[in-house]
């Protein structure tokens, strides 16, 4: 194909460099190449060079400009390279990933004397930390002897994003406390990143002050990193509050605002947001919107919803929806979850691009498994096998998890021999299911035979088959296992201790248990709120029902959580007969859960076991006078 002549224009009335940035700012790198090589010799001038590549960074096109930079630095090129051209250059290989070619850029640096040059000293900190060399890019950091707000941020974002929170906030302190240099947009956002999940959402609160502090409670890119934040740390409302605040929403908001909402469990929010958006139109849907609200649908069964945005947004675009194999997996699972798997199989059956797509009918399969269709989940296999679709670990897992959960014994055996004929069963993942649906079978011999054969057994391994021992009433097996793994030098987590714990209260094992759960703060390890329902339900089946409500008294839990903890002492005080703790458990679910009908209604039944007909009746009538009705499968006694 012919390419077009430049107008006259370019290359009278304007500098080739100027030139080079126009085409670059319109997105047109092919005619930006034009202009560097019309000009009318080579350039000898770093400057077109450096032109060029900053441009192919711009439109992030960072191998091209890879490409231009090791033209400029062939023998045979008459340019010689300044800072400018190593500062680009190591911002490609950072972007690019190239780390081999950044680490012999450094070398010529080194070489040159440039490392102490503040622009190529900054990109080097960035590279070298993406590169995983956190200690060379704090040395090279430590080493500048002019640092501006561009290098500080280079470093907290190094350690940032390298998951060291408390080093990076170290270093953001002394930034501002210490060196006096302003907060920076990017060392913020960086932050703020780093503090999406639970342990740090107190630091991202702080975090969030601090920019309103500073000015900048405006900054889009600060308010959607918060928007974020929040979202990932399980605080919908809280992210909810931010949005609404927020001037100026743009698609990234509305994008983290429904996928937030989505991961969140809260898909009718996801969809009234979504439907707010389209009101405002303002922003049109991208394919992460899109994305994230067929999954809401799915979520929700609402077909109706799905079937529109399939026909307003993707029939339109067919070619563009099938080159994305995300957008169109998400398609078929909402069909498919709305129980209307008939056009999920559509899709499968008639359309090429999808058909031999795995991860296409591993969604539909997902989406049979949660709508409680485990016929058409074993179908949709054989249909896979039919088809000469490559089963893979996920379509496995998915089986293994739908046959222990009900347990169908004849079809384990069967997928373990499709599991052996198709070479998985050396897949250590896949070992471990197989591990666990043979426990739920009871097959105790099954689960050790899978166990025996892993190499390189993992934590989940061993923590897999204690678990296995538990719930097969071999507790002391379990404790063996758990010693075994330590000689190993396997460390525990947390799934381990909830093993070892569930063998405990089975076995009944108290003094066991409190010491497993004492030895978990060694391990690093914080008590999840699985672990303190085990350590309650322990105490409890032992009739100790002194000991969990001192144990739970002492023990520092969120609201939602201590009332998962107190409902489990509530209950078992009416298994046991245990009046006094009773009241008081039902003192605290009263403050925790005062709408929860079933904590009235057991300390009612607390009562009546005692003979306490009046102080039942008086619950009663505070249930009237609250007007809370009793749930579904709950006898109310006649108190007449």
């Amino acid at each position: 194909m012919r390419v077009p002549s430049l107008p006259a224009s370019t290359t009278t009335s304007s500098s080739p460099a100027s030139s080079l940035s126009k085409y670059f700012s319109f997105g047109n790198a092919a005619a930006a190449r034009l202009v560097f090589h019309g000009h009318p010799r080579q350039p000898t001038k770093p400057l077109l060079w450096n032109s060029l590549i900053r441009g192919y960074l711009n439109c992030q096109l960072p191998q091209l400009a890879l490409d231009v930079f090791e033209e400029m630095a062939a023998p045979s090129s008459p340019c010689e390279l300044d800072r400018h051209t190593f500062h680009l250059a190591i911002t490609a290989c950072s972007r690019a990933s190239k780390f081999e070619l950044g680490f012999m850029i450094l070398d010529l640096v080194e070489s040159r004397g440039l490392c102490s040059d503040l622009l190529v000293a900054t990109s080097l900190v960035v590279f070298l930390a993406k590169a995983g060399e956190l200690k060379s890019a704090r040395r090279m950091f430590d080493e500048m002897t002019v640092r501006d707000e561009v290098s500080w941020n280079a470093i907290i974002s190094g350690y940032s994003q390298a998951g060291l929170f408390l080093e990076a906030m170290e270093l953001f302190r002394n930034m501002r406390i210490a060196k006096g240099v302003c907060t920076s947009e990017g060392s913020l956002v960086s932050l703020i990143s780093c503090c999406a999940n639970d342990e740090y959402v107190r630091n991202g609160e702080a975090l969030h002050a601090h920019a309103v502090a500073t000015g900048f409670e405006s900054n889009q890119f600060v308010l959607n990193s918060l928007l974020d934040m929040y979202l990932e740390c399980g605080l919908p409302e809280a992210a909810a509050q931010l949005f609404d605040k927020m001037t100026l929403k743009d698609s990234l908001s509305w994008s983290t605002l429904i996928g937030g909402y989505a991961k969140n469990g809260r898909p009718l929010e996801a969809l009234r947001a979504f439907h707010e958006m389209l009101l405002s139109n303002r922003v049109s849907p991208t394919r992460p919107i899109l994305l994230n609200t067929l999954l809401a649908c799915a979520a929700l069964g609402d077909c109706e919803t799905g079937r529109w945005i399939h026909d307003r947004y993707l029939s339109c675009n067919a070619d563009e929806m099938f080159a994305d194999p995300s957008l169109i997996t998400a398609l078929i699972y909402m069909y498919a979850r709305c129980r209307k798997a008939e056009i999920s199989f559509r899709f499968l059956e008639t359309d090429e691009r999808v058909a031999a797509d795995v991860i296409a009918w591993n969604a539909v399969m997902k989406a049979c498994a949660e709508n409680g269709d485990f016929h058409g989940v074993f179908g949709l296999s054989l249909r896979m096998q039919r088809r000469g679709v490559h089963q893979d670990k996920a379509t496995f897992l998915m089986l293994l998890s739908v046959i222990s959960a009900n347990p169908l014994p004849k079809k384990g055996t069967e997928t373990h021999a499709l599991i052996v004929r198709r070479g998985f069963d050396s897949q250590r993942t896949v070992a471990n299911s197989l591990i666990d649906m043979y426990a739920q079978f009871g097959n105790l011999e099954g689960s050790y035979s899978i166990f025996d054969r892993i190499r390189g057994k993992d934590v989940i391994s061993w923590s897999t088959m204690m678990r296995a021992c538990a719930w097969n009433g071999k507790a002391e097996e379990a404790f063996e296992l758990f010693e075994l793994m330590l000689e190993e030098g396997t460390r525990p987590n947390h799934f381990t201790f909830l093993a070892v714990l569930s063998a405990c209260c089975h076995g009944g094992f108290v003094e066991k248990g409190k010491d497993y759960f004492a030895s978990m703060g060694s391990y690093g390890l914080k008590p999840e709120i699985k672990h303190l329902t085990c350590m309650i339900d322990l105490f409890c089946r032992a009739g100790l029902l002194i000991d969990a409500y001192y144990f739970l008294k002492d023990m520092t839990v969120e609201a939602g959580s201590g009332a998962v903890l107190w409902g489990a002492l509530l209950s078992a005080c009416r298994v046991h007969g245990n009046l006094v703790i009773g009241e008081e458990a039902a003192g605290h679910l009263f403050l925790l859960e005062p709408g929860n009908v079933a904590n009235y209604l057991m300390l009612a039944d607390i009562y009546i076991l005692f003979g306490k007909i009046e102080n039942s009746n008086a619950l009663f009538r505070l249930l009237a006078e609250k007007k809370l009705e009793k749930p579904p499968g709950f006898s109310w006694f006649d108190s007449g």
